[in-house]
């Protein structure tokens, strides 16, 4: 527990020295106006002396006499006698003043709150992007989606928290000191019962932070659940599981409401044990200063006015504290995720040159997903992808296939062996250089909710119009995009939602094919498809066979007719490889035994 609580102290601490190395000038200025705010709350206090001598009240002894005298003097060396109408507009003046301090503080305190929450969310975003593609692959989009949305924002809301528990404390000095000069003992007892109500409430505010991992838990299941619900929604239609489903999401949805009543509940029972013991206290202090203290009227109600301004301070000061302490679980899951991808980042990428004009060889390479795991999913794997020709890697699913397609683009990297290009070794010294190289079209075809033409400038930004219609052409995609009610600028929902299979993987095909790559994958390009655009996808790639390398990943094995060269992987190893004549001429060949079961 206390190893915990210091690991909770090492980011409180990690998380001021970001907020103020970041943004090093605006809090400085916040704090500058966090003092001018204060000070000029102190001169509005000042000026109640001037008003209660003007109303009939003597304030000419104890301590509020020499507060006078202060007060006095100040007004003959400006030259100005304090009237009651020069005194109120003076006093109109400060607390106009005071209120433009505060709006401008308030300002740029929210410029923190929200240039830190959007420093934090890119910082975040550029170590997951820079992560490697075996680390994303094993962690839940949703754990990314919800720290870059949901932690982020609480962060930016306890940093609003923050700023205000410092202002508040540059305030209640201010009360303080002015107290102290009215009166020592009775200030120094109310300051004194101030902290022992906040040490009194600690434990319930240390509880804030156990509410805040809760919330982050919670929220954290819920953007899961949120995505899989909806990712899913199809599915849960078509068998009739809609309120099951609802049922389900109710319970997650009910879970974080929960957890949320029970940071509330926190709150507002700190609050409340706050409000009734300071006016207990308030109370007390009060009959004390009537009933025993020889205090003059003016000085009564100059401290009456100050305890009462200084008590709420305190309870604010406790309030910002907890919902800041409630925030440290979301920083920390932010800075966890943030060490995570860094572990896992990609080496840093160089600009070396590669470039494919002979052949891509796998030389005894293995690779397994667990590296805790002696199974291996590819087994010293020798196979080469001559350049120009059409390659095929087909298999049962689960063979490795995909793994072999992952490899060759460097994604992953073989655990031994050698994968080269050209007999370059693939490593960060060309990987960058490499993959501007490869267009790559997966089974499940990934779409923004854009146009067609944004969708395919993805690819190559500075593509002219030409190059656009001519990969369409290649792709066979150009008939039915431009037949589209906006053609190029037709927008195609979530995901190409409103375009068909066959279209969406045309439109994919020749979104690759406008890099005008050196190698083209297809990675199970064609498997949902049906017969007829089946036909049209590979009748797109027969065109280009011999023009560019290609390389086809695929179990449906009439796809890979026209193949060069065909290996057959089987649980990672190579089982067959030759041209389509000669592996089905194999009598007893595994080739032969697969396409006739599949014919």
């Amino acid at each position: 527990m206390a190893r915990k609580k210091l690991g909770a102290n090492n980011y409180i601490w990690k998380y001021i020295t970001d907020l103020t190395r970041l943004m090093p000038e605006k809090s400085v200025f916040v704090l500058v106006l966090m003092v001018i705010v204060s000070l000029t709350e102190g001169i509005g206090l000042l000026l109640l002396v001037p008003l209660l001598q003007l109303v009939g009240l003597d304030v000419q002894q104890g301590a509020l006499g020499q507060i006078a005298g202060y007060v006095s003097l100040f007004f003959s060396y400006i030259g100005i006698k304090p009237t009651l109408g020069i005194v109120l507009v003076i006093y109109v003046i400060i607390i106009s003043l005071n209120a433009l301090f505060y709006k401008v503080q308030t300002l740029k305190s929210s410029e923190i709150q929200y240039e830190f929450a959007a420093y934090l969310r890119k910082r975040l975003f550029n170590s997951v992007t820079g992560s490697n593609w075996l680390f994303f692959t094993q962690k839940r989009s949703s754990d990314f989606a919800h720290a870059l949305t949901y932690e982020i924002e609480r962060i930016g809301v306890g940093t609003n928290q923050f700023l205000s528990l410092i202002a508040s404390i540059f305030v209640l000095a201010v009360y303080l000191i002015f107290a102290l000069e009215l009166s020592g003992l009775i200030t120094g007892l109310i300051f004194l019962v101030g902290i022992i109500l906040l040490l009194l409430l600690k434990r319930r505010t240390s509880s804030a932070q156990r509410s805040g991992e809760a919330l982050s838990d919670t929220s954290k299941n819920m953007y899961s659940s949120t995505i899989q619900h909806l990712d899913g929604m199809k599915t849960i239609k078509s068998f009739n599981m809609e309120e099951k489903n609802i049922e389900t999401f109710g319970n997650v949805a009910d879970r974080v409401a929960g957890k949320y009543i029970d940071a509330v509940n926190s709150y507002a029972d700190v609050r409340f044990l706050f409000d009734v013991g300071s006016v207990i206290i308030l109370s007390i202090i009060v009959f004390i200063l009537i009933s025993f203290m020889n205090l003059s009227i003016s000085e009564l109600l100059i401290l009456l006015f100050l305890f009462v301004r200084m008590i709420p301070r305190f309870s604010i000061i406790q309030r910002s504290y907890q919902y800041f302490i409630n925030m440290i679980p979301a920083f920390v899951t932010i800075m966890d995720l943030e060490k995570e991808c860094e572990k896992a980042s990609e080496p840093k990428l160089k600009t070396g040159k590669v470039k494919l004009e002979d052949e891509i060889k796998f030389e005894n390479v293995s690779f397994s997903y667990d590296s805790s795991d002696e199974s291996f999913s590819l087994k010293n794997l020798n196979l080469t992808i001559k350049a120009g020709q059409t390659s095929a890697v087909v298999g049962l699913s689960g063979a490795g296939k995909s793994t072999i397609a992952d490899m060759v683009m460097g994604l992953i990297n073989p655990v031994n062996g050698h994968i080269l290009i050209d007999n370059k070794v693939l490593s960060e010294d060309n990987l960058s250089a490499w993959r501007s190289q490869i267009g790559y079209v997966a089974q499940d075809t990934f779409l923004f909710n854009d146009t067609v033409r944004n969708n395919l400038l993805l690819a190559k930004q500075n593509a002219a119009e030409e190059e656009i219609i001519t990969a369409l052409k290649l792709a066979s995609a150009d008939e039915f995009v431009l037949k589209l009610p906006g053609g190029l600028d037709t927008l195609i929902g979530d995901r190409g939602v409103l375009l068909s299979g066959g279209e969406r993987q045309r439109l994919a095909l020749a979104r690759a094919l406008l890099r005008e790559p050196s190698l083209l994958i297809l990675d199970e390009a064609t498997s949902n498809l049906d017969s007829k655009n089946e036909k049209k996808i590979m009748g797109s790639i027969e065109k280009l066979h011999g023009n560019i390398t290609i390389l086809v990943i695929a179990h449906r094995l009439s796809t890979i007719r026209s193949a060069d060269s065909i290996y057959l992987i089987e649980s990672g190893n190579l089982i067959e490889f030759g041209t389509w004549d000669s592996l089905l001429g194999k009598e007893k060949g595994y080739f032969k035994s697969l396409y006739e079961l599949q014919s």
